[in-house]
């Protein structure tokens, strides 16, 4: 692809003229190898695999490099991470460089030919439509060769419907499914998710957060996944619960715009509209005159302005612990710190 990848911080003979950006992929790689293949003889599959992972990171990035018109990526960090369970490895290759422009390209840009296409390409491409046919059916997830396929050529194109897959398992709406393939879906989802861009990712996971919030928001954070572009399309009062759960979340960069839709974010939570109301009562019989509130759910507390109703829940399932806003006092404390990032924020990038 005509891209200089060096782990060295310059080139030989050309000078560094612009840094354009830190590139980073990663590729998961399911390796089918028992831990007691590897020590049995297997090395030597093992190794392949790991230097297909390879290779396969690198093709990514050079792709990235070329897609912003760097000539190089110098200063490379490579990463190997192995992930074990049930007897058998996978493994996550993580690159890391800088993206620069040189003073005078030192490789030739290679031209595309449109008129061949790889083995590799059509491998993927068959893949990619053997397994959207299989998704058809409502009771199908990826077996483990599926899924070793789905790992191996970052089979990015067909995330939305493991997603949605994986929310109907997370819900366990689908009753049929062998269990063996529910746990795989498990196992798998969060590191192919982790191994897509960033853009891809949050495309997929935004798409739905009505189906299962409370998964959505976990798989949100797990992966730093927060996208103030995308939760700013979703400032509605039926969403404040959603939102503020994924405010503790964190994205690898901030750019100015991020701070300004943040910014947006905090006045939204600053103007949610009252969901209960407080009246002039007596706290018991005995009791003194004084501030009620009214919550949601209807239960009367006696509290501060701004407080929360202590009432019991039914089934007891805890205090209610609404405030006036319908907002419980640890998603107080959590809109606080969202705050305080805020405005560290707000000090950083306008030193920039």
């Amino acid at each position: 692809m005509g891209i200089i990848i060096t782990t060295t911080d310059s080139i030989e003979g050309a000078r560094i003229i612009r840094y354009i950006d830190v590139l980073r992929t990663s590729v998961v790689v399911g390796t089918d190898i028992a831990l007691t293949d590897l020590f049995g003889g297997s090395s030597a599959k093992y190794r392949n695999k790991l230097n297909s992972s390879y290779d396969r990171a690198m093709r990514d990035l050079k792709l990235k490099a070329q897609a912003c018109d760097a000539d190089a990526v110098v200063g490379l960090h490579t990463d190997f991470e192995e992930i074990f369970g049930k007897g058998k490895t996978r493994f996550v290759v993580s690159l890391v460089g800088t993206a620069v422009k040189l003073d005078c390209p030192l490789c030739d840009k290679v031209a595309v030919d449109n008129d061949a296409v790889s083995l590799s390409m059509l491998r993927r491409n068959q893949l990619v439509l053997s397994l959207r046919k299989k998704f058809e059916k409502d009771n199908y997830s990826p077996n483990e060769s599926d899924w070793n396929n789905i790992l191996t050529y970052s089979l990015t194109e067909i995330a939305p419907q493991i997603y949605d897959r994986y929310l109907s398992i997370a819900r366990e709406t689908i009753s049929n499914m062998p269990l063996s393939e529910k746990k795989l879906m498990m196992e798998n989802f969060m590191p192919f998710l982790r191994s897509m861009e960033f853009e891809e990712a949050v495309n997929v996971v935004y798409a739905d957060i009505t189906t299962a919030p409370y998964c959505t928001a976990d798989i949100i954070k797990q992966c730093n996944l927060f996208c103030p572009e995308k939760i700013v399309t979703m400032l509605l009062p039926e969403n404040k619960h959603f939102i503020i759960s994924v405010l503790g979340t964190d994205k690898t960069r901030y750019t100015r715009e991020d701070l300004r839709l943040m910014k947006q974010i905090e006045s939204y939570l600053d103007n949610l509209p009252d969901t209960g109301h407080y009246i002039e009562g007596r706290d018991g019989l005995f009791g003194k005159n004084g501030t009620m509130l009214v919550c949601e759910r209807g239960h009367t507390t006696a509290v501060e302005l701004g407080g929360h109703c202590t009432e019991s829940l039914e089934r007891g399932l805890g205090i209610c612990n609404l405030n006036v806003k319908g907002i419980t006092e640890a998603e107080v404390a959590q809109i606080n710190q969202y705050k305080e990032k805020i405005a560290v924020l707000s000090n950083l990038l306008s030193n920039d």
